[in-house]
């Protein structure tokens, strides 16, 4: 019972502070951007301490979490769960604290000029880096053809010295793409990139998002889909000057919805037909006993209404308490700067703080597992570890905010930077806070510098081609 008492107190907490934002800011990012930290923090706390104190009764509503524990440890409605909700909560809790001290009021918001890129350009790029990223993977997905395996599971399980390049092409082409869709949706009311004129380019954005999304389908990759979604819903809202129209928004939550709907279910997937036609490769990989599995509609609502995302995370905290793992103090920050350094230079890099806690809890190999931020903090330097990673993470997530609401120009990779900065952020939340400290790299170079970057250049050649007429 006293669990309920305290997610009720802290759920009201975080509504409360998140209401305040929201009337000081009228900016949807941060509601959005706290209910996705609520999700992966203590959404699925409410249905494990059920679950739980009735003796397994989740079973019986379609929560499947059971299998992670046995590969994990563990878990139990204890005092070492009721600490680790606490913390989750006074991690997110804190992040709200600082955004609402430091954010600016919308009433201080500059004037916007936008600025507008080469759609084309920037439709062919996107194309272009999917297809690049597939001819990485070709071979895994012709041995999954061969083997009848999913695509997912030979991509993420064999060696591919170009498989960080495979993920960041995705995530450049993912995010490009919801630039150009969304400024046509926003047409001539963007106020940070502004709409064609042509109907034929806009087509062409719905094919090309139909195709781009159902490769990721394919792969099974889903955090791309929903950090497309959550870009596009957030640059959306915040590219409209005028009276927000509902259609559109509609039609991102459809674009959105329906594939991660069924991305789980469909991760089993095996495109045997390819067999058919192409050679199988060989491929060092212990091939799966039961795989793969089979799909049904009612599976794949079951997985998406009650998915383990809910639960791993979430677990992660209640681990590092209940088994007192010891802190690392600072071994994040030692893995972020040697992140930097070429192999060639550091050949052996220290482990990151997720294998640090894999390691130390003995978990299964063979098996992908989930450490929330707030755990990756605390792992690192304790209570205050977690208090410091909430700052860090709130100063950061109000700056673009404060950069966005004063900008008055977006031309120049800088302007670009802010106009999209806020959003990307926010997009970014469900990888970040399904991560340790070390997630700041990523956030920098695939989340915010290239996917500006090839937005600038689409902005460079329309700039180009204006002094060229």
């Amino acid at each position: 019972m006293w669990f309920f008492v305290l997610l009720t107190i802290y759920t009201g907490i975080i509504y409360y502070l998140g209401h305040r934002i929201w009337k000081k800011t009228r900016q949807i990012s941060f509601p959005i951007g706290i209910a996705l930290l609520y999700y992966w923090s203590l959404l699925g706390s409410w249905f494990f301490v059920y679950d739980d104190l009735s003796g397994g009764a989740g079973a019986a509503i379609g929560l499947h979490y059971y299998i992670y524990l046995e590969k994990m440890f563990m878990v139990h409605a204890d005092g070492a769960y009721m600490m680790a909700i606490s913390l989750y909560a006074l991690f997110i809790i804190c992040i709200e604290t600082v955004v609402l001290y430091f954010a600016k009021p919308a009433s201080e918001s500059a004037a916007k000029n936008p600025v507008r890129i080469n759609h084309p350009i920037l439709l062919i790029g996107c194309l272009v880096g999917v297809v690049l990223s597939g001819m990485i993977v070709w071979k895994q997905i012709l041995f999954a053809a061969g083997h009848k395996l999913s695509v997912y599971t030979v991509t993420r399980t064999t060696d591919n010295s170009l498989f960080t390049i495979h993920q960041l092409l995705n995530q450049v082409s993912v995010t490009a793409l919801y630039v150009g869709l969304i400024s046509y949706l926003c047409n001539k009311d963007g106020r940070i990139i502004e709409g064609g004129k042509s109907y034929r380019v806009y087509i062409f954005y719905i094919l090309a998002t139909l195709f781009i999304e159902g490769f990721m389908l394919f792969l099974g990759n889903k955090r791309e889909i929903l950090f497309g979604g959550i870009f596009g819903m957030v640059f959306y809202f915040a590219n409209m000057q005028n009276r927000i129209k509902w259609k559109p928004v509609f039609f991102i939550c459809l674009i959105v919805v329906i594939p991660l709907f069924f991305n789980d279910a469909l991760r089993a997937y095996s495109p045997t037909f390819l067999a058919r036609w192409f050679n199988i490769p060989v491929l060092e990989m212990k091939i799966p006993e039961a795989e793969p599995a089979g799909f049904s509609v009612s599976g794949a609502a079951t997985t998406f209404l009650f998915s383990n995302e809910m639960f791993c995370a979430n677990f992660s905290m209640y681990g590092a308490i209940h088994y007192k793992v010891p802190y690392t103090y600072g071994s994040s920050f030692v893995y972020l700067a040697t992140s930097i350094v070429p192999r060639a230079i550091i050949p052996e890099r220290p482990p990151d703080i997720y294998a640090y806690y894999a390691k130390q809890l003995h978990m299964k190999e063979g098996q992908g597992y989930t450490i929330h931020h707030a755990t990756g903090w605390y792992l690192n330097f304790g209570i205050i570890g977690v208090l410091a990673g909430a700052f860090v993470w709130g100063l950061i997530w109000v700056f673009f905010y404060n950069k966005f609401l004063l900008q008055d120009n977006f031309s120049g990779f800088k302007g670009i930077l802010f106009g999209l900065g806020l959003a990307l952020f926010t997009s970014a939340i469900p990888s970040m806070v399904r991560g340790g400290p070390e997630g700041y790299k990523a956030l920098a170079m695939e989340y915010l510098l290239f996917p500006v970057l090839a937005v600038f250049l689409a902005y460079m050649m329309q700039k180009l081609k204006k002094q060229k007429t």
